[in-house]
Order: structure tokens, then C-alpha cells, then sequence
């Protein structure tokens, strides 16, 4: 298990109990409020916060991938990030698949509906 699959299955786990289980919508809007920190510019490559903030946001994005997933019924889980961007590409896919748009949202938009 890689490092990065580590740290994901640790912010995955401690998610804490569902005691309400998520809707698409809110799954939804909150892969798309990650993807929107993902896009946001990232420190200059000099300033030491840079490499934590990106990789804050990259676990921030996967989980909020593997809550989707869980909510949709597709399967996947933290070891299947050992290539993050395989794994990443294969869920966005399948959600494309089913219809549903990943786009980051505006810095003032609430998302909706996803579905198409």
C-alpha cells in the first residue's frame, strides 16, 4: 500500500459515523466543491505550505470521489488509489457514464442537479 493510499484510507475512516446517509445531491455538491479547490491556484512551488495544501486538497477531492461512489453503488475504495489519477479517471468516467457532470463549481454557485 502506497503512502497516498495510506493517508487516503485515514481521512476516509475518519469521516466518522453516517448517521444520515448522504443524498446524490449532497454527494454531489461536495465532489464538486473539492473539484473546485483542486483547480484553485496552488502556492508557488518555493512557499513550504505548498506540497500539504495540494495534497490536502487531492485527499479532500478522493474521498468526496469514494462518498459518491458509496452513494451510487459503484464500487471502489482507498486501496484502489495506488495511481490516484487512474483510479480518479476510471470514477469520473463511470459517473459520466451515468449522466452525471463532475464541473467545479463557480466560486458563488450552489450546485443542483447533476444528472443531464
Amino acid at each position: 500500500m502506497s503512502m497516498y493510499t495510506h493517508l487516503l484510507d485515514a481521512a476516509f475512516e475518519q469521516r466518522g459515523p453516517v448517521l444520515v446517509r448522504l443524498s446524490e445531491n449532497n454527494a454531489l455538491n461536495t465532489v464538486r466543491r473539492c473539484l473546485s479547490e483542486l483547480a484553485r491556484d496552488t502556492p508557488h512551488a518555493t512557499d513550504p505550505d505548498a506540497v500539504p495544501v495540494v495534497l490536502s486538497r487531492e485527499i479532500s477531492y478522493d474521498v468526496a470521489l469514494l462518498e459518491l461512489a458509496e452513494v451510487l453503488g459503484v464500487e471502489s475504495d482507498p486501496s484502489r488509489f495506488e495511481q490516484p489519477r487512474h483510479e480518479r479517471a476510471r470514477l469520473e468516467q463511470l459517473f459520466s457514464d451515468l449522466g452525471i457532470k463532475l464541473q467545479a463549481l463557480p466560486d458563488t454557485e450552489n450546485a443542483t442537479s447533476g444528472r443531464t
